[in-house]
């Protein structure tokens, strides 16, 4: 039903210039194995060559593509997209039988691309390094999106790219910054690369080396959480967690915020409510994690600070790095529960509901109670000082309560599948939100690896709807979206 409707030229042209850039990353980790003389370099030699003969095969026999893309089309392309790839970058992992099972190797995949970074490895330090490497880009590549990657490389490409975009990015404040998308989407670029170039020299100059510095660059800006380290963060020393959290930070701002700020529109940086209610959930949030240490830990002021502001960037972020804390306490865990929900910011690579999103719904919620009183008043929803539009709060509430249903289905069907009630509750808020590792009271002794079959397919589903608009994911899957296309 879904190949019959999709004008096949334009995907098939579009999935092959992907996996021709993804055999040119993977020289990457190809360099990596070489240099640390890896067993793996062969298994890395091959996945460079499969993808280099597919993506130049889908490229050249589909060339002569349609340059129109609909709305409708748009959606079943990025949603594919979103499939096949990681289901054919997940051959690497294949070829470590010993580490992967081929449900592990899709897992794991699919944790990756869609930045959520939940992991099967039990035991980081016998995995190459070449394979972390590896790992940490396809997070770095989620993060930025495959739409950005396509609109980036389609030079002679005429039609409308709005369709692809819109199919991946929620924005209300994006406008136009520039007269053709295909400018704001290399400034994109241009940011995203220039946020990992510095998060690596920082990380670099302190004490990692080379190769897990750029691993952690890679999966800290596209806010993945994959670590070198089975004791994720809490590994490293106090600056390197500073420096995380830092890009961290920033990386859960909007694309088009740093866009501004770049050009040296600050004006319109400080006066973006997303941003402004971004920072205060965050300080809120670290203030009452100080408050309750205190009365609790034994932990110097500085330590409660740190690990406060920390582990409040990054659930907020999406990036789900954990300092290995032994006993948070149960109303820390409440809190990071309700920050894996909430997200960061829209058009960012972190993901949740998004911040603009419980902006509306809260003001939508006070404008209702406002009307109960006085029925006749027109009482508008404003966002940066404009009138959010009927259609965006339908959206909005149509999304939120698809959230909540697949957040219940997730738990039910986790449950189903054997796991515990609190674990299945922690883990189907971590992966839908793209958050992955589960911290502290919330699901002690859980393990990835410990998951079966089905709990792993339906965390695999859940991870797509996440870092997805929620929309895109379910169309391909609804009759009435083929009906007319």
């Amino acid at each position: 039903m879904i190949l019959s409707r999709v004008n096949k030229k334009i995907a098939g042209y579009l999935l092959g210039k992907l996996m021709l850039l993804w055999s040119v990353m993977c020289l990457i980790p190809t360099f990596a194995a070489y240099w640390n003389h890896e067993a793996a370099l062969r298994v890395f030699i091959m996945t460079v060559c499969f993808f280099a003969v597919i993506g130049f095969s889908l490229t050249f026999l589909c060339r002569n593509y349609e340059i129109t893309v609909g709305k409708r089309q748009g959606q079943i392309i990025v949603g594919l997209i979103w499939i096949l790839i990681p289901l054919c970058a997940s051959l690497p992992y294949m070829f470590f039988a010993e580490t992967f099972s081929v449900t592990d190797a899709l897992f794991e995949s699919f944790s990756g691309f869609t930045t959520t970074g939940s992991t099967v490895i039990e035991d980081l330090s016998k995995v190459p390094v070449s394979l972390l490497v590896y790992r940490s880009m396809t997070q770095w590549v989620g993060g930025l999106g495959f739409t950005l990657l396509i609109i980036a490389s389609l030079s002679k490409y005429s039609g409308n790219l709005n369709n692809l975009f819109n199919a991946e990015f929620f924005s209300l404040t994006s406008g136009k910054m520039y007269p053709h998308l295909k400018d704001t989407v290399k400034m994109i670029f241009f940011v995203y690369s220039f946020l990992t170039i510095g998060c690596f020299v920082f990380l670099f100059i302190g004490e990692m080396d080379f190769w897990t510095a750029l691993s952690h660059s890679f999966s800290t800006i596209s806010t993945g959480g994959f670590s070198t380290s089975d004791g994720n963060i809490g590994s490293f020393s106090s600056y390197s967690q500073w420096v995380i959290m830092c890009f961290m930070f920033l990386s859960g701002i909007s694309f088009f915020i740093i866009i501004y700020f770049f050009r040296g529109k600050f004006k319109s940086v400080f006066k973006d409510e997303q941003l402004k209610y971004y920072t205060l959930l965050i300080l809120f949030v670290s203030l009452c994690f100080v408050v309750y240490w205190t009365l609790r830990s034994d932990m110097s002021l500085s330590e409660r600070i740190k690990d406060s502001l920390f582990y409040s960037v990054s659930m907020v972020s999406s990036t789900g790095y954990d300092l290995q804390l032994k006993a948070p306490g149960s109303f820390v865990c409440a809190c990071l529960l309700l920050l894996m929900i909430i997200g960061g910011c829209s058009a960012s690579s972190s993901t949740g509901l998004k911040i603009i999103r419980v902006i509306i719904l809260v003001r939508y919620a006070r404008t209702a109670l406002t009307k109960l009183f006085h029925p006749h008043a027109v009482v508008p929803v404003r966002y940066n000082g404009k009138s959010v539009r009927e259609d965006d709060i339908r959206r909005i509430f149509g999304f939120f309560f698809l959230y909540a249903v697949i957040f219940v289905s997730g738990i039910f069907i986790l449950s189903l599948a054997g796991n515990d009630f609190s674990s299945s509750i922690a883990v189907s808020a971590a992966n839908l939100g793209n958050i992955g590792p589960v911290v502290g009271e919330m699901a002690q002794g859980f393990s990835y690896s410990s998951l079966n079959t089905l709990s792993q397919f339906t965390l695999i589903v859940m991870m797509l709807l996440g870092r997805l608009e929620i929309y895109s994911f379910l169309a391909l899957f609804s009759k009435s979206f083929y009906k007319k296309i």
